[in-house]
């Protein structure tokens, strides 16, 4: 989708009112740990430490367990081509084709990374990971070797990060720190700023946007005009998780997964 469009679809969303959603779909989910999304409107669950994937309408496509890697941590479906599966306790990535098939493995112990604690793709092709161990973002090659580094994030911030998710989107890296916010880097691993949203879990970039579910609301914070606004979506009080794409909303809350259409 060309950018113009995604953010004309962006600018609709946020101009929605609550009672313009139209539920298309919900699905029991008692167990579901997290969400997350594709840019073709597809919906990732990790539930039960297996990975289900569903059409925007809310139909099951196909799914992926793996019982011998302990917790599923993290799925980063930037790509959907390329989606990719941390499992944090041992230190490990698999990726996954479009029909959740088994690409190819990761064990950043192999090579001296020995305590990852977040993960996301690269779309520059390869990894980023942040190292527990020596406190430093590093991005991975194809060929397995550290080709960009921060140098100590606590030497730089002032105090120690304990990350769960990152994301790259437009060249830059976004890392969340619940007790301070949201971590900024350039491409070269350079510390950019922080966004200083606090308790943020999951977050979602969009263009020049952030969106996140912070005090029972749904924000949506402009990067580039450092304003927020607050975005009305159905059922907030129970919201644990919130994602959008094209004309879509996906909402994962105390109980179920729900698809909406604007």
């Amino acid at each position: 989708m060309r950018p113009i469009l995604v953010m004309f679809i962006f600018c609709l969303f946020f101009s929605a009112a609550d009672n313009e959603y139209k539920l298309i779909k919900s699905i029991s989910f008692p167990h579901a740990a997290t969400l997350t999304t594709d840019n073709l409107g597809q919906a990732y669950i990790v539930s039960e430490n297996q990975l289900l994937k569903y059409s925007h309408r809310g139909n099951l496509l196909s799914n992926f367990s793996e019982s011998n890697l302990g917790n599923l941590g993290f799925v980063d479906a930037g790509n959907p081509m390329k989606l990719l599966l941390f499992y944090p306790d041992y230190a490990r990535i698999i990726i996954l084709d479009s029909k959740l098939s088994f690409q190819t493995a990761l064990d950043f112990r192999s090579i001296n990374i020995n305590q990852p604690l977040t993960v996301c793709n690269s779309t520059e092709n390869g990894y980023w990971v942040y190292d527990r161990e020596d406190d430093q973002l590093k991005k991975i090659d194809l060929n397995l070797q550290v080709i960009q580094q921060s140098g100590s994030l606590t030497q730089l911030l002032g105090y120690q990060v304990q990350p769960g998710m990152m994301t790259e989107s437009n060249g830059l890296i976004y890392m969340n720190n619940s007790e301070t916010g949201i971590l900024v880097f350039d491409r070269f691993a350079a510390y950019y700023k922080t966004i200083p949203y606090t308790g943020v879990d999951f977050f979602q970039v969009i263009e020049k946007d952030i969106v996140f579910i912070n005090k029972r609301s749904l924000i949506r914070f402009d990067t580039k005009s450092v304003t927020e606004n607050e975005v009305l979506i159905p059922e907030i009080d129970s919201i644990r998780a919130a994602r959008i794409e094209q004309h879509e909303l996906y909402l994962l809350t105390s109980d179920s997964l729900k698809f909406y259409s604007f």
